[in-house]
């Protein structure tokens, strides 16, 4: 008989994330024949990986305690409803238009969108614009004040990170993470607080990097994907644009972003998972791609699946089971 040889190729890409230990962990990364890795994947963190709501509650109380001169209890709920922007210059342009501009109307994000975003978008993205130098003020002192809070939490109460994790979506990270599939994080926060929730949430043992809003000037996150694609091609490792695959909560800010990335190239295919809680949201994201041009364009030009949590069977030892009912939590859009 003749002998079957592996022809896979195990590399090992040492993190730039600190682990809770202190150490940077070697991640591995399996290639094929071709030299290529069955995928690259891309997480979003807040609302994918972990819902932090606790810890950036506090912190943009305290902020915008700073900037009005009072606490405004509605804060957290408006600033949450900002997260599907696509990144923190844009969130906190839309804050500080609803709160020291006065433009109310923009506490509903679609129509910031359409009477800000879609007007000022190069402004507030780009270095050395009005705009962009406003939000970054906002950002740098977020980012302080984000990152001594959830230093606090977890020393205070480490179970709190624990809990806070989405369970079935950091179980397709680890699933991910033992087929050698190299992940990165982006996400629309700043380099300390992401530095601090690496740790704390242990994707500094899963993820080779994650990006940040420091890498987003100038656009959203599908400036990022070519970034990190280079960290593994820098490595030795080929990449195919056929092959990646973007996990997050927004269809217009995660998912959005790789169509974005693809119109830059005609080979790029993109796989999108989508989280959701429940059935009730797949119904509200169905109604907005009915209503909304540019959603609808990017179902229609990207291969997206609704990953519903709430739908995900847990085994007895509490662990998600991800293999043997996919048709109920994965649903086609």
């Amino acid at each position: 008989m003749e002998e079957i040889k592996n022809k896979n190729n195990f590399i090992r890409i040492k993190s730039k994330l600190e682990s809770l230990d202190g150490t940077f962990k070697e991640i591995p990364v399996t290639t094929g024949e071709d030299g290529t890795p069955i995928a690259v994947a891309f997480f979003d963190i807040d609302k994918t990986l972990a819902e932090l709501k606790n810890i950036h509650s506090n912190a943009i109380k305290t902020l915008f305690k700073e900037v009005m001169g009072k606490e405004i209890e509605e804060i957290p709920t408006i600033y949450f409803d900002g997260f599907k922007l696509g990144n923190s210059f844009r969130e906190f342009d839309r804050m500080n238009g609803i709160f020291v501009g006065k433009h109310y109307d923009w506490i509903d994000p679609n129509i910031y969108i359409k009477e800000r975003l879609n007007l000022k978008m190069k402004e507030i993205d780009s270095e050395g614009t009005e705009e962009h130098k406003t939000a970054q003020t906002y950002i740098d002192k977020y980012d302080d004040i984000v990152s001594k809070i959830a230093e606090e939490t977890f020393k205070n109460n480490p179970k709190e990170f624990e809990l806070s994790k989405i369970k079935p979506v950091m179980a397709l990270a680890k699933f991910y993470n033992a087929l050698g599939v190299p992940m990165f994080g982006m996400t629309a926060n700043g380099k300390k607080f992401v530095a601090t929730v690496a740790k704390y949430l242990g994707l500094a043992d899963l993820f080779i990097d994650i990006a940040t809003d420091e890498n987003m000037i100038g656009g959203g996150k599908e400036i990022i994907i070519p970034k990190l694609i280079k960290q593994l091609e820098d490595k030795g490792i080929k990449v195919s644009k056929e092959k990646l695959v973007i996990v997050g909560d927004s269809l217009y800010g995660d998912i959005g972003s790789g169509l974005r990335y693809k119109e830059g190239g005609k080979e790029i295919s993109i796989k999108g998972i989508l989280v959701l809680k429940d059935m009730k949201e797949l119904e509200e994201i169905k109604n907005q791609i009915t209503s909304d041009s540019e959603l609808k364009n990017i179902v229609k030009n990207t291969d997206v699946e609704a990953f519903i949590l709430d739908k995900v069977k847990t085994g007895k030892d509490g662990i998600p089971s991800l293999f043997s009912h996919e048709k109920d939590f994965l649903i086609k859009l």
